[in-house]
């Protein structure tokens, strides 16, 4: 015999209206479907008290807490502007059905006579900044605990330059420098680590547990001489080399300063 089916049936959770008794719709649903690991990603642009993380407290589980989010958000976009912008008109829609609360910063919206605009370079904006402290953070890590010079640092993210993303090419305000970000970038810490143990030939294990230790357990001078045994001949050669890398700026402002001594009767002794 055949059932038929009730009209009684719960109505999708993106389709629920606000909680403060307006009964105007959404104005579209949400789809695919608001999900758990979008939550995680909607923490990206939210609040981050505790950055640019200066003295070191706590610094662990910010590392942490930030390379899941961006890890699983890249993962959520593939890694692409149009995954990115897909992602964020989905978070606006979440938004405005109520499924997330709208954070008092970053400022993502202005309301306006009972309106709402949205702006939409502050999703850029934001996801820049963290990117850009998430990497500062490691680099440091890897500066203090591993006492890996600059040039490591920025092979552990990969051996290739990134493809180039129009959301990571540059951020308004303090953060306006361009993130010259690697291959492998998007990568957990760990399988970054993993990735640069082989490269370094170094016991992974060990590797993972001097980067994330505490920074009072560390002994920067053994490290380092241990760091130097594992430094290819060819790239210490680069390294030496590339101290004397011509740097036009140095050399205007050298020639300046010999101009106007030489106007003024004297010289300078280089």
């Amino acid at each position: 015999m055949k059932v038929e089916e009730t009209k009684d049936t719960a109505m999708p959770l993106e389709a629920i209206p606000h909680a403060d008794g307006n009964t105007t719709p959404t104005s579209s649903p949400i789809n695919p479907k608001w999900s758990p690991k979008d939550d995680i990603c909607a923490k990206l642009f939210g609040p981050w008290d505790n950055l640019p993380c200066y003295d070191h407290i706590n610094e662990v589980r910010l590392l942490r807490d930030l390379d899941n989010a961006i890890v699983l958000f890249e993962q959520q976009i593939n890694h692409s502007d149009v995954g990115f912008r897909a992602w964020q008109t989905r978070h606006i829609q979440a938004m405005e059905a109520g499924l997330v609360p709208v954070p008092g910063f970053p400022c993502l919206q202005t309301v306006r006579k009972g309106k709402r605009i949205w702006h939409d370079d502050a999703w850029e904006q934001r996801y820049f900044y963290l990117v850009y402290q998430r990497r500062e953070i490691i680099m440091g890590r890897l500066s203090r605990l591993l006492a890996l010079p600059r040039y490591a640092q920025e092979d552990f993210f990969g051996q290739r330059p990134a493809f180039p993303r129009m959301v990571l090419q540059g951020g308004k305000g303090r953060y306006t420098r361009h993130l010259l970000l690697r291959c492998d970038w998007w990568q957990s810490v760990d399988d970054l680590l993993k990735a640069a143990a082989e490269r370094w030939k170094m016991d992974e294990a060990e590797l993972k547990t001097r980067f994330w230790a505490d920074d009072d357990a560390s002994s920067v001078e053994t490290q380092a001489k241990e760091w130097d045994g594992v430094i290819k001949e060819e790239d210490s050669a680069d390294l030496c080399a590339g101290e004397d890398v011509f740097n036009p700026l140095d050399f205007a402002a050298n020639w300046a300063s010999e101009a106007w001594w030489y106007l003024h009767g004297r010289r300078t002794t280089l």
